[in-house]
């Protein structure tokens, strides 16, 4: 599995495994006891500009790839894996656009249709078009569980926290089969200038200049 709904070494505490389909989002008086930590996430993930950084992605076999991560908020994020994984993911404001180098295959995906697309919203909100599944803090880590509320057995993303200071460090996506493929960000940078390049996708089957 890849990162296309949206992941170093896998967190020291394990995530639950748990099918998609029994997704129970937290009540508004559970949210209430973590709400000035919600807050400080949300606000957090808002006010990143932009995100530069190499990956670790551990996949349900445990299967071990790497690559780089780059994300212009809003709308713009790219995954960039290294050999010898054929994979190109780029999201250009509007679609998540998968890329396969081995079978020279294109996909195409409405970025607002992908539980990781959020991340790149204008504005973090976990409220609105998804809901929160579990919310934990301790031992220098917080953690929130996401999912789509129209769709919950679609899947969930974890996002893990480092508290001092307050960095995203971790996600883990898991499917509706209960698999779970986690990526971690390393040596991230933030607020640097990106070039614009890095979220257009150029067809690679295509002579260039068309």
């Amino acid at each position: 599995m890849l990162l296309v709904s949206f992941p170093a070494m896998a967190a020291k505490e394990p995530y639950p495994a748990v099918p998609s389909s029994e997704a129970r989002f937290m009540t508004d008086a559970e949210l209430e006891r973590h709400r000035a930590a919600i807050e400080r996430l949300e606000n957090y993930l808002s006010g990143l500009t932009t995100v530069t950084s190499e990956f670790t992605q551990i996949a349900p076999d445990g299967a071990l790839t790497s690559g780089r991560f780059y994300m212009q908020r809003p709308g713009k994020m790219r995954w960039q894996y290294n050999p010898p994984t054929p994979i190109l993911m780029v999201a250009n404001g509007n679609e998540l656009i998968f890329y396969d180098y081995e079978l020279q295959q294109v996909s195409y995906i409405p970025l607002d249709s992908t539980l990781i697309g959020f991340l790149a919203q204008d504005e973090i909100r976990f409220a609105g078009k998804v809901g929160i599944i579990a919310f934990s803090e301790g031992a220098g880590v917080t953690r929130v569980t996401l999912a789509q509320l129209e769709k919950p057995s679609d899947g969930h993303l974890t996002l893990e926290f480092s508290n001092k200071p307050l960095t995203i460090r971790n996600m883990v996506v898991l499917d509706a089969t209960g698999q779970s493929t986690t990526v971690s960000l390393n040596n991230a940078t933030f607020g640097q200038a990106l070039d614009k390049d890095l979220f257009i996708f150029r067809d690679p089957r295509k002579p260039r200049g068309r």
